[in-house]
């Protein structure tokens, strides 16, 4: 019997930013996206619990980005702003 065990790497999208933001790597005034970008462990290729993950605030454009803590992030995206309105 054998046992197939590793890792995959995956990209959840957050949202976008509620202000136009300028990209300091590429000089546009853009709308910023954030992603949460990360690893999992997998068990005979069936993902079962997150080992790694990071935040991040990217431009759509050059694809350059700043890693920032889940909670100063949630405060730039947009998601954000229609939950606290309900």
């Amino acid at each position: 019997m054998f046992i197939v065990w590793g890792s995959t790497g995956f990209e959840k999208d957050l949202g976008d930013t509620v202000i136009q933001c300028d990209c300091s790597h590429c000089n546009n005034e853009v709308i910023m996206q954030g992603k949460q970008i990360g690893r999992k462990f997998t068990l005979f290729w069936i993902p079962l619990f997150t080992t790694s993950s990071s935040h991040y605030l990217l431009c759509p454009i050059c694809g350059y980005g700043k890693e920032l803590s889940k909670d100063v992030l949630a405060q730039y995206l947009v998601s954000t702003v229609e939950t606290i309105a309900e």
